[in-house]
């Protein structure tokens, strides 16, 4: 070992170090790239910071096998509605295989099987390729991705839907066992399912069409499962009386192509009579056998039987069967032996789950359709009865519950606001009004050239509000503290009576702006300098003159900007007069009662120190006043005592 320790670095261990020392280098570049000019701790972040790097590098690799897909996004969805009717072939012909008058059709689209297989497998690759969140970042590294899809249940039976079992000796002879592993995609269909109920702008209608289709999945499974036994039973020779199927109960409908009883008429029809008294005496075999007679001979050449294919005639009676099991409403004939009564009484019991499953998610939706009517009707009442108690005038009774009428029919009581901006992020819901308000702004001559960052701002403050038939909105000559942006209706500019009106304002119209901006030389001293009433039912969005002057604080610029261009309108209508005292503390005012308080704190602690100071000022001056008085009143005790000496 001694010997071995003594021997000098070989080259590949040289060579080595070499490569190490220049990967840490080339890692330490890439460090200082990213945090140049920053104030981030390099020491404590290097690690994240090369993981990161190395999967913006995996992300720039470009081409049909880097691309990952979002869950949420179109392609998605599309590509799962496909994967989807792909699914359906499996699910509703793989139990329809019980009837042997599908299989010629089963095996002249066998062809089709290979097209499914490639969806399959092909859904497989783009599943692998499906980014997944971690921390709340999306991940778009194709090993991650790959991997995370490895480990889940979902790949195994992906894999399991590839097998060709229609290759597999003893599954190849049928129909059923050579597509049973498709039927394991079918989960797609709840994936499909979700994506589907995200979208819709109908969920409740989607709702009630995925329980509808499931109630057809299981009665058409249970159907197929009754027709099965009655192949092991023989139901060819059945009768109408027998549990299993029997052609006689579902016989093909004789159509009568004679429609007349009157001899001089071509189309009269010559017919034996007879009275039901004639079968009294007769058995149900001679009463079956006379009018087995009968329709030949009498009705023969005057009726026309609509024939349907016995596959069609299989299918309509078990899927028939099945529904009356399964919700339990009967009228079958009874079991003739234990293996059918056991099968009829688990189908029953199965039955009962799923119509107690059926009824409870009916009226879990019902109540989930009818709950906000409901709360709006609770509403309404508590109105009636409060105007009843309080002895509100007829007029005014009739005008509210038109209100509520107006606001249920126009989606007004419907959607609320403000739940919806608790709910959601704030800089979510603030893209959202930037995007219905913000072209709305951008007209005003007021905001034309403003901040965005202010108009954004500003947008986020905007609260809906709704009037009523000839409410009025302003009223000249009150104190403007609210600016206003009609969203749907129309509001008219009366005169102070409200007899005239000189203009009708509709929507994306807004008024009152410049009354809350504290103008200097405003010769209408932020008064309202017209009425304005709303012509029907109006939808506006107000906003405060306190959150303009709380959002105009933090951008100080652009608050003089407003004021100079509020100045130019008012110059142009001959409201602007220069020469008025200015206000000062006008901007003092506005502001949220809590910088109010605190600035009033500010203030007072200001004055009392003030005061304090002044105090200690009074005291030393006093006290340096006695002092003078003392050195007076001495000197005088002496120059009098020098005088009575002499």
């Amino acid at each position: 070992m001694s010997s071995r320790s003594s021997n000098p670095e070989t080259f590949g261990g040289i060579v080595f170090r070499i490569w190490s020392l220049r990967g840490w280098v080339k890692r330490a570049r890439l460090r200082l790239k990213v945090f140049q000019g920053s104030d981030i701790d390099l020491a404590n972040t290097h690690g994240d910071v090369i993981k990161e790097v190395e999967c913006k590098k995996e992300e720039e690799k470009t081409g049909i096998l880097y691309t990952t897909f979002d869950d949420t996004s179109l392609f998605y969805y599309l590509w799962t509605c496909i994967v989807c009717l792909v699914c359906l072939h499996p699910l509703i012909f793989t139990a329809m295989s019980v009837f042997n008058d599908i299989h010629p059709f089963l095996r002249s689209t066998s062809n089709l099987n290979h097209f499914f297989d490639f969806i399959f497998l092909l859904d497989l690759f783009i599943q692998t390729r499906l980014q997944i969140v971690e921390n709340g970042v999306p991940v778009k590294n194709l090993r991650k991705l790959f991997d995370n899809r490895v480990r889940s249940k979902q790949f195994i039976i992906d894999v399991i839907c590839l097998i060709p079992f229609h290759l597999v000796p003893g599954f190849s002879s049928s129909f059923f066992f050579a597509k049973l592993n498709k039927l394991l995609k079918c989960y797609r269909l709840l994936d499909f399912a979700s994506l589907t109920e995200i979208r819709t702008t109908s969920p409740h209608a989607f709702r009630l069409f995925k329980l509808v289709f499931l109630c057809f999945v299981i009665f058409h499974w249970n159907g197929c499962l009754y027709f099965h036994l009655s192949k092991i039973y023989d139901f060819e020779l059945a009768f109408l009386e027998d549990w299993i199927f029997s052609y006689d109960k579902i016989i093909n409908p004789v159509k009568a192509e004679c429609i007349t009883d009157i001899p001089s008429d071509s189309g009269f029809c010559d017919t034996r009579q007879w009275n039901s008294s004639d079968l009294q005496d007769l058995s149900e075999d001679e009463i079956q056998e006379f009018f087995d007679d009968l329709m030949p001979t009498e009705w023969g050449n005057k009726t026309k039987q609509i024939e349907f294919t016995n596959l069609t005639r299989q299918y309509v009676l078990s899927f028939y069967w099945s529904a009356l099991t399964l919700v339990t409403l009967g009228e079958q004939p009874s079991p003739i032996n234990t293996f059918q009564n056991a099968f009829e009484i688990f189908d029953t019991l199965l039955g009962l789950v799923i119509f107690a499953t059926i009824v409870g998610d009916v009226g879990n939706m019902v109540v989930a359709i009818n709950l906000g009517k409901s709360e709006f009707e609770n509403v309404l009442d508590g109105c009636k009865r409060f105007a009843v108690y309080r002895k509100v005038p007829f007029a005014l009774r009739k005008k509210a519950v038109e209100y509520f009428t107006y606001s249920w029919a126009h989606g007004g009581a419907q959607v609320d606001e403000e739940e919806v901006a608790d709910f959601l992020p704030p800089r979510l819901f603030g893209e959202i009004a930037v995007e219905i308000h913000m072209d709305t702004l951008k007209r005003v001559k007021l905001f034309e050239e403003c901040d965005s960052r202010l108009l954004y701002e500003l947008i986020l403050k905007l609260q809906p509000r709704m009037y009523s038939p000839m409410d009025y909105i302003c009223k000249k000559g009150e104190v403007g503290t609210e600016m206003y942006i009609v969203k749907k209706g129309f509001v008219e500019v009366v005169s102070e009576d409200g007899q005239q009106i000189f203009v009708t304002l509709g929507s994306g119209v807004v008024f009152g702006e410049l009354s809350i901006l504290n103008i200097p030389g405003n010769k209408n001293k932020n008064l309202r300098t017209a009425s304005v009433r709303s012509k029907g039912y109006s939808d506006l969005y107000v906003l405060d003159k306190e959150d303009l002057w709380e959002a105009l604080r933090e951008y100080p610029q652009a608050k003089d900007s407003l004021i100079e261009k509020g100045k130019q309108i008012l110059a142009k209508d001959n409201l602007l007069d220069e020469n008025m005292p200015k206000d000062d503390e006008e901007d003092e005012i506005c502001g949220p009662i809590e910088e109010r308080l605190t600035r009033y704190q500010e203030e007072t602690a200001e004055l009392e120190k003030q005061i304090e100071e002044a105090e200690i000022r009074i005291r030393n001056s006093h006290r340096e006043m006695k002092m003078r008085l003392f050195r007076v009143e001495t000197n005088l005790i002496d120059m009098m005592n020098r005088q009575q000496q002499k």
